[in-house]
């Protein structure tokens, strides 16, 4: 995607949202001038609007706006920490700032500078003291937005070393906002639809058997009526010559007619329920095909944010860093999607921190003092393939085996199972943590992502030249095209892409080599399991007599040979997913699917599937294994509950504590921690303060409250550096206050070190 197209697009959804929390604002305000008494919550929606509304006018580079709205902020924090009313004067200009925000968001559609109005000269006496206290220095749309260097070393798809412009410059006056004809429409309102989608191909198949049923009955009419031709001159003849009454010999004319005529309307009926079954078939596949249409996103929105994100960690590791981006135009499900920008995220980070070395590095080994990351997205059939590739050290292989023997863990002989090590949560080569990254934190949370949605990822790579993830999705999650077999009574599906080929197998055609089984095929020998044996209880394996079906399975180069007791069918199903919860066969599912006669299909991962069943028939160490093997030190760690409105902070901080060793869960705000908490446990709490729903302070009140975890250590981690906010933190049972601007990672894991130590039992 070209900057101007994205800073066009950020811009229209900033305006969208502007609108929406202008209206929430304006009628909190409106209900806070009616009531005499200060009403905190209602204070502290609007404080969260205007914080908002920050945050996201800084993300579209409308600094007027964001200028404002942190003045307004300010206001309202003063307001807030006295526990006070706003005055009739504050109320008013507040809301004059609602109408002034609302003019600027029509000038910016039209193309006008924001400035050009009323906001101008608001945001004029704002920054001079006259209403409100004075903001600080904003970046305008040519400066640095982050401290570092003037010049830049990060490209996006381009091969210059330049600094790419803004992708969100709002649009020069005389060039309006181009407008997008679009209605917004929650992720979960979608998946309801498609679930009733789902539900509709379901009865839609169960409908396509009835014009079977009734052309059956018809032509059981119709021979019925040739047979009553054929006999009825015979039995009108017997009739004549009886002593049967009148009314017996017309009964039986009328039945003739009725068989005629019975048939005739068999045959109609059943001419058209098989066109309306057609059309209803075709019907339910174009809403099937639109809604994946309004499913699908381009692989562009996953990879938005890392030219930035490659600029910032470059600059702050020191190291000269080009980021090349191919194939953005590729579509996905926008699950799919999601999923991706998360495992990029991680991947990028791990890239600069781990595999590009410091330009004095790279010069002494011949190398460019500026290394290159290159992310390309294509199409392999039904999937979505992405490469991410640095031109780096490679795989630090002896630092790998160091910490293997460190940990007691077997080590690998094979190089690739070597590499799987490196996806365990908690698992890093580091000697010292950083917050930048941990490739074991980092490459765990990438496996995670990917899981969730039947993806996987594999490690290449060249000592001292480069290292490649390989990473592996379905292009669409909410149908799929699924080979059904079944293992006893469970019917199982499998995605139709990672099927190589179908066999039947005899004895004779399976060797057993250093205690596992093996296919013989004409391509070589490929490792064979039993699917039914591999998912474990409660799967049980009645296979019949006879040649036996034995699915080929291949996810990037690794081919697995799976047994079934036998095959169903292959057609296009609706998978919903399946929530992940602990150990055991559900991470090996994908989802599940309901079939036309209504049975259920567990829909299995692919690469879940191959990665156990080939650390099973080598008799190796498969990642499960290898996480069994270090249970007990799993079983020890202390468990942290962080909890954080903001992903981005919830991330760094997953990751330092996981880095450190510690098992993190996550929460989004105070409601949803206190259900995690109650549902979990947890050793420490990590909890930030502006939350929607429930904040900190309510967090670590409910917290003291509870008779179960009146002891259980609580650390408040906040952006506002007020004397007042901490005091009250500490009132409310916090046993520390850390403030983000000063966030130093040391000092957060000594204090949670200290307070573990410190906790009873």
């Amino acid at each position: 995607m070209k900057q101007e197209e994205l800073a066009a697009r950020l811009l229209q959804t900033f305006l969208t949202e502007l609108d929406d929390q202008l209206g929430e604002l304006e009628s909190e305000l409106l209900m806070m001038e009616r009531d005499e008494d200060a009403d905190p919550e209602r204070l502290g929606r609007v404080f969260r609007v205007a914080h908002t509304l920050k945050g996201a006018a800084r993300v579209a580079n409308v600094p007027v706006i964001e200028s404002t709205c942190h003045a307004l902020e300010s206001r309202l924090a003063e307001a807030r920490s006295a526990g006070r009313a706003l005055s009739e004067q504050e109320t008013a200009i507040l809301l004059a700032a609602v109408d002034a925000l609302a003019d600027a968001g029509r000038r910016l559609r039209a193309g006008e500078p924001a400035s050009a109005g009323p906001l101008g000269a608001l945001e004029r006496r704002l920054s001079g003291g006259m209403l409100f206290p004075t903001p600080p220095q904003t970046p305008t749309a040519h400066e640095p937005t982050q401290a570092g260097p003037a010049h830049s070393n990060v490209t996006g798809a381009g091969h210059r070393s330049a600094r790419p412009p803004s992708p969100a410059s709002p649009a020069l006056p005389g060039q309006p906002v181009p407008a997008v004809q679009s209605v917004r429409v929650e992720a979960i309102k979608l998946d309801d639809i498609q679930l009733a989608a789902s539900q509709l191909s379901v009865t839609v198949a169960r409908a396509a058997a009835r014009p079977a049923v009734l052309e059956a009955l018809a032509s059981d009419a119709e021979r019925w009526l040739a047979r009553w031709r054929r006999s009825a001159p015979r039995l009108r003849q017997s009739l004549a010559q009886s002593t049967i009454g009148t009314p017996e010999k017309q009964l039986v004319e009328q039945l003739e007619g009725q068989l005629r005529r019975l048939t005739a309307e068999l045959g109609r009926l059943a001419v058209t329920v098989r066109r309306d079954s057609q059309a209803l078939q075709r019907a339910s596949s174009d809403v099937g095909e639109e809604l994946q249409r309004l499913r699908l996103r381009p692989v562009a929105e996953a990879m938005e944010g890392l030219p930035r994100l490659t600029r910032d960690v470059a600059t702050a590791s020191g190291r000269l860093v080009r980021l090349e981006l191919s194939g953005t135009e590729v579509e996905a499900d926008r699950a799919v999607v999601d999923a991706l920008r998360e495992a990029l995220l991680h991947l990028v980070r791990n890239a600069i921190d781990h595999g590009i070395e410091s330009p004095a590095e790279r010069e002494k080994a011949g190398k460019s003092p500026e290394g290159t990351i290159r992310i390309a997205a294509t199409l392999r059939g039904a999937d979505l393939r992405v490469t991410v590739q640095d031109d780096g050290r490679g795989l630090d292989t002896v630092a790998v085996r160091e910490q293997l023997t460190a940990r007691g863990m077997a080590i690998p002989e094979n190089e690739d199972e070597l590499a799987e090590v490196l996806f365990l949560g908690g698992f890093s080569t580091r000697r010292e943590t950083t917050s930048i990254s941990g490739r074991g934190v980092g490459l765990d949370a990438v496996r995670g992502a990917l899981q969730r949605i039947g993806g996987s990822v594999r490690l290449r790579w060249t000592p001292g030249a480069a290292t490649t993830f390989i990473v592996e999705a379905p292009l669409r999650l909410a149908t799929q095209r699924l080979l059904v077999v079944a293992i006893g009574d469970q019917h199982l599906a499998i995605p139709s892409g990672s099927v190589a080929r179908i066999v039947r197998i005899v004895p004779p055609a399976v060797q057993e080599s250093g205690g596992r089984q093996l296919l013989t095929t004409s391509s070589g020998p490929i490792p064979l399991v039993s699917l039914g044996a591999l998912l474990g209880p409660p799967i049980v394996e009645r296979p019949a007599a006879g040649k036996r079906p034995v699915v080929i399975l291949e996810r990037g180069e690794r081919q697995l040979a799976v047994a079934v007791d036998r095959l169903a069918d292959e057609m296009e199903l609706v998978v919903r997913p399946i929530e992940h919860r602990g150990a055991g066969a559900l991470p090996r599912l994908a989802g599940a699917a309901i079939l036309p006669d209504g049975q259920i299909a567990l829909v299995l991962s692919p690469s879940a599937i191959v990665a156990a069943g080939l650390g099973r028939a080598y008799g190796g160490a498969s990642v499960a294994s290898l996480t069994s093997e270090a249970g007990p030190a799993r079983s020890a760690r202390k468990r942290i509950l962080v909890v954080d409105d903001s992903i981005t902070t919830r991330t760094l901080e997953q990751s330092v504590l996981e880095a450190a060793g510690y098992d993190v869960s996550t929460a989004v705000d105070g409601e949803d921690g206190w259900r995690l908490l109650q549902q979990d446990g947890a050793d420490l709490v990590l909890t930030d303060v502006e939350m929607p729903r429930m904040d900190g302070f309510t967090l670590c009140e409910t917290i003291r409250g509870s008779r179960r975890f009146a002891q259980l250590p609580v650390i408040i981690v906040t952006s506002l550096e007020d004397p007042g906010q901490r005091t009250r933190g500490l009132d409310a049972g916090a046993d520390a206050y850390v403030v983000k601007s000063g966030f130093d990672q040391a000092a957060l894991l000594a204090t949670v070190h200290e307070l573990l130590q410190q906790e009873p039992g």
